[in-house]
This record gives C-alpha cells, sequence and structure tokens, in this order.
C-alpha cells in the first residue's frame, strides 16, 4: 500500500484533500515514466450502447501494434463491461455490477480460466472495504476518515501456496496547503510523502523511505491554462515532462530522463497524443 493508497479511498472533508494533493504529487513522479509514443481516437455514438477507443503505438522497427478497447453494458442484467480489449491475438475482459451497495468486479481472459480474479468493494463518504482474490493470492484492505482532513487505512495479502502474510498501515493528514502522509509494511519500512501547495498552479512533493538515504522530490506548474511543467529528481536521475491540452479532446505529453553522470549524453524521450 501505498500513500497514495491510504489517502485516495475515502473523503475527509472540506479544504485540500490528500487524495488531490497525492494526484499532484504522482502527476510529478509516475507519469513521467509511463509516457510512450502512440495516438488514440475514441468514438460513443449517441445510437449505440457502445463506447470505443482504438490506439496504435509506434515500436519502432517493429511496426505499429493496434488496441481496441470497447465498453458496453448489457440492458437486461445490469452488468456493465468496463472494458472489453481486443489486442493482436488476445483478448481481455473486465465486468462489474453493483448489488445491495456491493459493487463486485471479474477480470479474465475467455482463453485461459486462471487469469480469472475477482473483488468485492463497499464504500461509504467516510470509509471502504475491499477483498479480493485470484489464483494466486487473496487480500483485503480497509479506509476510513475518522477526523476531519485525516485518512486510516490498512491492507493485507496471502499467498495462497503459503508463506507470511503481508500487510501495511498508514495515514494521512492534510491541513491547508500542507500534506503529511507514513506507511508501515511487512517488511518494516518507513514511508514517507509531504506535499506543498501554496498556489493552485503550483506543488511541490518529496517523498523518502526509511531504508533510503536520499529523497525524491518533483514538483508540477501550471504554466499556462493548457500547460503544465513537471520535473522528478533523485540523487541520481532527472525527469522532466511537459503535458499541453491541445483544445477540448487532446493532449500532447512529452518527457525526458536523464543520468546526473550521464548528463551530456543523449536522454531517453518519450512522447504521447491522446485524442478523445
Amino acid at each position: 500500500m501505498s500513500v497514495a493508497a491510504v489517502s485516495g479511498r475515502a473523503g475527509v472533508g472540506r479544504g485540500m484533500k490528500p487524495e488531490t494533493c497525492l494526484r499532484l504529487w504522482l502527476l510529478c513522479g509516475e507519469r513521467l515514466v509511463s509516457v510512450r509514443r502512440g495516438a488514440q481516437a475514441k468514438s460513443s455514438p449517441a445510437s449505440m450502447p457502445v463506447s470505443f477507443t482504438i490506439e496504435d503505438e509506434i515500436k519502432g522497427a517493429k511496426g505499429v501494434e493496434g488496441t481496441l478497447t470497447a465498453k458496453y453494458k448489457e440492458p437486461y442484467s445490469g452488468v456493465t463491461f468496463d472494458k472489453i480489449k481486443l489486442k493482436g491475438n488476445s483478448v481481455s475482459y473486465e465486468a462489474s455490477k453493483v448489488i445491495e451497495g456491493v459493487k463486485f468486479k471479474v477480470k479474465g481472459d475467455p482463453a485461459d480460466v486462471n487469469a480469472t480474479s475477482g473483488s468485492a468493494e463497499l464504500k461509504s463518504p467516510f470509509y471502504a472495504l475491499t477483498a479480493a482474490g485470484d489464483k494466486k493470492k487473496v487480500s483485503a484492505s480497509m479506509t476510513a476518515a475518522p477526523i476531519r482532513f485525516g485518512v486510516i487505512g490498512c491492507d493485507a495479502t496471502y499467498t495462497l501456496s503459503g508463506g507470511a502474510i503481508s500487510y501495511n498501515a498508514g495515514a494521512t493528514y492534510a491541513l491547508g496547503a500542507l500534506f503529511g502522509g507514513v506507511v508501515y509494511s511487512s517488511k518494516k519500512i518507513f514511508s514517507f510523502a509531504c506535499l506543498w501547495s501554496p498556489h493552485p498552479k503550483l506543488a511541490v512533493a518529496a517523498t523518502l523511505d526509511s531504508d533510503k538515504k536520499e529523497p525524491t522530490v518533483g514538483f508540477k506548474y501550471g504554466l499556462a491554462p493548457t500547460v503544465t511543467l513537471g520535473a522528478k529528481t533523485t540523487k541520481d536521475t532527472l525527469s522532466l515532462v511537459y503535458i499541453n491540452k491541445l483544445g477540448k479532446d487532446a493532449t500532447l505529453v512529452v518527457g525526458a530522463t536523464s543520468k546526473y553522470a550521464e548528463i551530456n549524453a543523449k536522454p531517453v524521450l518519450g512522447c504521447s497524443l491522446t485524442i478523445g
């Protein structure tokens, strides 16, 4: 469980919510490593109960790989196929249905029964309970907001092949422009996170694990209404990202990563254009 997992499952009242802070933090961090070259097109005709996305990913000398993703709600049973994905020769699906306030989900591959997994989730404005399982493991988690601006949470996982139960427990708290969080894991490691957002356009975040000596620091800045700049740095690596919303339905993301020891060398570059 990350600090984001603790803060993202329950509302904590007015003011700066921990989940809002963590979205900014993750934008400064994980978004940089998920950039890839490609293009998307989305369609959802009003006369059809199906929406779909077609994505082409450029893979250099290997050419272009296409992916078709569709969403469909079965009108009689109430089951929603949140994702039906066709990529190459493989097919996968994600389906869900709410029964008595509990949302049940199933993921799988029609050609591989062993790939099936399921979960059940019960949510309210003040708490969330989740249970999940697949062929390899079962897990459960809980988050709650017992105080204003604060969230506590825990999770546990048991591997069906045997072994010890792994667990995490943590808490987050937000007050004004400041946010802080801590998680303790069964690996006996504390993970700390803090974020400061003195202005709606600016957010600065830092994370640190107790088994590491150096923190990770990132920031996000809204350069213009449609342009956002972000950066993340560790002791060894610097990453930069540029995000531009091109109109209502298009977003351009350009990223670059370089090691300080090789700062004069060509950085690793990534670019994506999403339409729809």
